[in-house]
């Protein structure tokens, strides 16, 4: 099975072709066009640490996002929750649920909220006419099961909700994802994100960004060592490459490294795609901080938690 290794460099080149093409047809000419940006935001600091490229080894509560057939890989309930502490006063808020299902799979509930702050609200003329808060809120149920010893499947469906100022707009999506099992070293994911209706406010409507992830994921040295190359096609941006590592040391600590790269290069700058992070775990619980690079917008800070039971 150690020739099974290259596969990761092999999958990484063929990703990366298939997303150049997807560059070269222009597929980010809808930049900027879709609602529901917080479907696109990651949770969980782990993966988040190992360059957001967790399709194919998502096992825990934070699979509601990366890959909902991962939840077929949790045999424990589950809490986690997380803090994003993003640049500009924006702060992103998560809590998930995760519970066995007496034998024909796991369930799972999630409920995610970002905050933006408070914005000046002016009228045509430009005169002051107070303060607002807009928000998003993020409802997911989810299932993940087994079809066979090495294929796993799961969905979610979600209802987000949107507000800005006195306008309220809701849509509803689901995902499909599926994870096959080589062994217990070598693994596939897929999972097709945010397919949905369209979010109207007042006249406008705007379709949801959705966004096709595959990836591999290898473990080595006794499972202590992960590396993983996910690619992301989305409906709203170039096409995207994240690849990360995690190492844990003694069972207790994980360090964590990652890069991800949007193909014709990172608006933010270079230095924008890197990802790290460190993680603490001993018992039933487990905490993770991952460092996210903005440029010039700032640096963004998630922490976040995991509880057994």
């Amino acid at each position: 099975m150690r020739k099974s290794i290259w596969i990761i460099p092999l999958i990484f080149i063929m990703l990366w072709g298939f997303s150049y093409q997807c560059m070269a047809k222009k597929i980010n000419e809808n930049a900027g066009t879709k609602s529901g940006q917080i479907l696109k935001m990651g949770v969980g600091a782990n993966a988040v640490g190992m360059g957001e490229s967790n399709v194919a080894s998502a096992d825990d509560v934070y699979a509601t996002y990366w890959n909902p057939a991962g939840l077929s890989k949790v045999d424990k309930i589950q809490i986690g929750l997380m803090h994003n502490e993003w640049f500009e006063d924006i702060r992103y808020e998560y809590i998930g649920y995760v519970q066995p299902a007496l034998g024909i799979g796991t369930i799972a509930g999630s409920v995610s909220y970002i905050s933006m702050g408070e914005l000046d609200k002016t009228d045509d003329a430009g005169t002051d006419q107070g303060k607002f808060r807009p928000y998003d809120l993020l409802v997911t149920l989810s299932y993940g099961g087994k079809l066979n010893k090495s294929l796993s499947f799961g969905f979610n469906a979600k209802l987000l909700q949107e507000k800005i100022d006195e306008q309220k707009a809701q849509a509803f999506a689901i995902d499909i994802g599926g994870i096959y099992s080589a062994n217990d070293k070598f693994l596939i994911g897929v999972n097709l994100q945010h397919l949905g209706s369209k979010m109207k406010f007042i006249n406008e409507s705007y379709g949801l960004p959705l966004n096709v992830n595959a990836g591999v994921a290898y473990k080595l040295l006794d499972n202590a060592l992960t590396l993983a190359v996910d690619g992301n096609v989305p409906s709203d941006n170039n096409a995207n490459v994240g690849f990360g590592a995690d190492y844990r040391i003694m069972g207790i600590f994980d360090l964590r490294f990652g890069y991800r790269y949007t193909l014709g290069g990172n608006d933010l700058g270079t230095a924008s795609g890197l990802r790290a992070g460190v993680g603490f775990g001993i018992g039933n619980y487990k905490l993770d901080y991952a460092y996210v690079p903005y440029g010039e917008l700032g640096q963004s800070h998630r922490i976040s938690l995991i509880a057994s039971f």
